[in-house]
């Protein structure tokens, strides 16, 4: 027996266990701004890592959960980074309310496909590298982030610090309803127009009044103007606040803006755009300032990701697993290390869909073969980069 057929073995005979670490993962609360919930999580993951003897750190944050690095240490020069986030969208009390369950087919609760099933499938993945074939391999670094559901406010940075001198790196979001591995995803951004007026009684003397709400509804219709379908650049204006009375001419107004872009060259450029609007006074004697939130970068797919992305299909036949490529719009930590020029390929986790929504779900028969497929294409793309 060969080094893949021991690991895929391994993970086989592993099944059980992973299922019982995914069902406590998934009854623990982790929303991005639950910081306790997502330290737990963390130290399940901890827990989960010293059972497979695989050493890590914790870096402590002030605001959100903590990142876990985990090291496994290869004979080869480099490192592949597996990156997986520990968050979900769901508030604190939803496992309570619907728990971790099962049928013949699907696993069901608060984030098994995003991505509690990933996290897992990572350590698993890692170990039975580490047991077989590390004379072969490269390092494996895995990296846990704590707010990616919310836009990895904290996290870009770490990532590009951790994934900078990679070889290649795995995103761990779910595979798609159909199974396939993302080559390209979407990137977004926020952004916020604040504007200056004038207050003055509506009815005694509204000429004396400078209303932002006014300049804000204009630069709305302008903006909007710039969304281009076509070009998969998307512009939607979510929340517009202003004013203080009905009968006051509004001295204040403010409303964001959520984008979606393939090409950072098409955000840069909307960016330029949407400026130049900010900065355009349609009512005389407003001021408008625009500033940029959360975003994350999109992941565009080229030579080097197509390169890791054959490695994946090799490993699939190995496995006996039918995969194909896909982009999706949904953005991930995955723009980050794409953008900074490392080889970069995800949708590696098992098998899910309904993800944000009470009927999120992982199919079960995924689980295990992703988790090989995952194992077998370190081993060949660290193979592939010597």
């Amino acid at each position: 027996m060969n080094c893949l057929q021991e690991i895929t073995q391994f993970l086989k005979e592993r099944e059980a266990e992973a299922k019982e670490y995914l069902q406590r993962l998934v009854n623990t609360d982790s929303n991005s701004f639950d910081k306790a919930g997502v330290n737990q999580v963390g130290l399940i993951i901890q827990e989960i890592l010293d059972n497979y003897q695989i050493p890590f750190i914790v870096k402590r944050n002030k605001e959100f959960g903590n990142h876990i690095i985990a090291t496994v240490k290869g004979q080869q020069p480099g490192k592949i980074v597996l990156m997986g986030h520990q968050d979900t969208v769901f508030p604190k009390g939803t496992a309570n309310e619907r728990p971790y369950s099962e049928d013949q087919q699907f696993a069901y609760g608060p984030g098994v496909s995003d991505m509690k099933g990933s996290l897992v499938s990572m350590i698993m993945a890692a170990s039975a590298v580490k047991t077989f074939a590390m004379d072969e391999m490269c390092d494996i670094e895995l990296l846990f982030t704590p707010e990616e559901e919310i836009g990895s406010p904290i996290s870009c940075t770490v990532i590009e610090q951790q994934t900078k001198n990679a070889l290649g790196v795995f995103n761990m979001e779910p595979a798609r309803p159909d199974g396939s591995i993302v080559t390209a995803r979407k990137g977004s951004a926020h952004m916020q127009v604040r504007i200056e007026g004038k207050a003055a009684h509506s009815g005694l003397a509204i000429e004396e009044g400078i209303s932002a709400i006014d300049e804000l509804a204009h630069k709305i219709i302008n903006i909007k103007e710039l969304m281009n379908l076509e070009e998969g650049i998307t512009v939607n204006v979510g929340t517009v606040q202003g004013g203080v009375a009905n009968n006051t001419v509004a001295p204040q107004a403010k409303g964001t803006i959520h984008t979606g872009f393939w090409r950072m060259k098409d955000f840069e450029q909307l960016k330029k755009d949407v400026q130049s609007i900010v900065d355009n006074s349609y009512v005389e004697g407003t001021k408008a300032v625009l500033t940029l939130g959360a975003g994350i970068l999109p992941m565009e797919k080229n030579k080097e990701s197509q390169k890791m992305y054959e490695v994946v299909k090799e490993a699939a036949d190995l496995v006996a697993i039918p995969i194909t490529e896909t982009a999706t719009k949904g953005a991930a930590d995955a723009g980050f290390s794409s953008t900074i020029g490392v080889p970069t390929i995800c949708g590696m986790g098992p098998v899910g869909g309904k993800w944000h929504s009470e009927e999120e779900y992982l199919v079960l028969g995924s689980f295990v073969p992703r988790m090989q497929l995952l194992a077998v294409s370190m081993v060949l793309y660290s193979r592939s980069c010597r």
